[in-house]
């Protein structure tokens, strides 16, 4: 085998024909020392968009299309199937970037958005965690107004969400128990601010957070695996509805490439980086959003 065959990584970045997305694959393309070795998959739930999005880099040779939709398992099933038969059934890194935002309040709109941001991640990593080499990465893409929702619980809701012994199937029951609160209008009995804006949205990823955290204690041990979870920050992309005041995706997407380049001891195995810095699982919300939550209702 070649140096460069043993060099190569395989990098699979889901929602990536737009948004932080395609940046990403921008940027892992555009790396001088990685540009010529790295195979990049990239993940689109629509064929045709990814295929265009393919276009729109220049139609790399190391850049294939990977359709893949987090929300749904069948797809999950035949996306790793195709990896193994395709691409040797391994990965080097998996950036789980993949999510939606709906503005409604409903058990509809938490169900749609949990699908995505939490379930379609927790399935897609527990199908190709086994394929992740070893000092791999799982990057997961989570938001800071995760941090922000987790602040806003009770003290006892957060012990819970916090706990070193989080189990995947107590961190189930707290996202189902949320679920099923919104349509009882039991959230503040729960321990939820039913006022934050975005709450559905924070949620689902302070879930993803704790889920990192939890994946990370189960996988690191037997081939050094780091799983982490990042923010990119507000960004100027359809999910923002491109705000005015966002930062741009090439910053955002910066973010997630970090931990993905960066050396084992500058990481944290479990934990939450923004700009490569370490961020804490939860804090409080440094803007007024009181302003926003109108626009939920």
């Amino acid at each position: 085998m070649s140096t460069s065959q043993q060099q190569q990584r395989v990098i699979l970045v889901t929602g990536a024909n737009k948004g932080l997305g395609f940046e990403v694959v921008k940027k892992l393309i555009k790396e001088p020392s990685s540009s010529k070795n790295d195979l990049i998959l990239l993940g689109s739930r629509d064929l045709k968009r990814g295929q265009d999005a393919i276009k729109q880099l220049g139609s790399p040779a190391n850049v294939h299309l990977l359709q893949l939709d987090t929300s749904s398992p069948s797809s999950i099933a035949q996306a790793t199937n195709e990896i193994k038969q395709k691409y040797g059934g391994k990965l080097d890194t998996l950036i789980n970037n993949a999510g939606i935002f709906i503005h409604e309040n409903t058990v509809d709109a938490a169900r749609s958005v949990f699908a995505t941001n939490y379930y379609g991640i927790r399935t897609l990593n527990e199908h190709l965690s086994p394929l992740i080499k070893e000092n791999g990465r799982i990057v997961n893409v989570a938001s800071e107004v995760g941090a922000w929702a987790l602040h806003e619980m009770s003290n006892d809701l957060q012990k819970k969400y916090k706990s070193s012994t989080l189990t995947k199937e107590q961190l189930d029951a707290l996202v189902g128990d949320f679920i099923s609160a919104i349509g009882s209008n039991r959230l503040e009995e729960l321990g939820y601010n039913s006022k934050l804006p975005f709450l559905i949205y924070g949620t689902s990823k302070a879930a993803l957070i704790a889920l990192t955290r939890v994946e990370a204690r189960e996988w690191s041990g037997a081939k050094n695996v780091l799983v982490l979870s990042v923010t990119p920050g507000l960004c100027k992309t359809d999910l923002s509805n491109h705000a005015p005041e966002a930062r741009s995706a090439e910053l955002g997407a910066d973010s997630i490439v970090f931990p993905v380049n960066a050396s084992a001891n500058e990481l944290e195995n479990g934990q939450f980086y923004q700009d490569g810095q370490q961020k804490p699982q939860s804090c409080a919300c440094p803007k007024d959003l009181s302003h926003l939550s109108k626009k939920q209702e």
